[in-house]
């Protein structure tokens, strides 16, 4: 019989629910929650929007590689990455090991119903660009353990879901990254 996953990571897209489904999940297993961004925000003090804009992309990414680096050697943890944060290669690959890695798939009218226009993602407001980084960064999240839609289906429901994978895991019937 194989063991529960020490991780479990959530992907996929801005607006997919990864940290409303993260918490549920986390209490509903008994592990902690972790969200990338907020570590991120929370090491350096200013908003994930403050970071591109004052130190670029580029930068952010590396700080995100250090948290899934960082991350990688806790058990008993539930992570929340940023949409962008599976589909650089050095970083996927931390999140995966030892992690079951779940894709929450969300349709893009789905994901914009769910954005708050607060301006912690200002991408939200322009639909073209949404949907060209959506259709560009599917690729990445494709190379998850599993896959979730979540368009229309409530956190809770998301949540029995992964744990019913989680489960076919423990019983051997899901493969998970060593």
């Amino acid at each position: 019989m194989a063991e529960r996953p020490a991780r479990v990571v959530l992907v996929g897209f801005m607006g997919a629910g990864k940290t409303a489904v993260g918490r549920r999940l986390a209490r509903r297993l008994g592990y902690r929650f972790e969200d990338i961004d907020r570590r991120i925000e929370a090491r350096h003090g200013c908003t994930v929007a403050a970071v591109f804009e004052e130190r670029g992309e580029a930068a952010f990414r590396a700080l995100e590689e250090e948290e899934a680096r960082a991350l990688r050697a806790i058990p008993g943890l539930v992570v929340a990455t940023g949409g962008g944060a599976f589909a650089q290669p050095a970083t996927r690959a931390l999140l995966q090991e030892g992690a079951l890695t779940v894709w929450l798939q969300c349709n893009l009218d789905s994901a914009l119903r769910r954005i708050r226009p607060d301006g912690r993602r200002p991408l939200a407001g322009n639909r073209e660009i949404m949907r060209a980084l959506l259709t560009e960064r599917e690729p990445s999240y494709r190379q998850a353990d599993a896959a979730v839609d979540t368009s229309r289906r409530t956190p809770r429901e998301v949540v029995d879901r992964i744990v019913e994978l989680i489960e076919g895991h423990e019983r051997g019937k899901t493969s998970v990254r060593p």
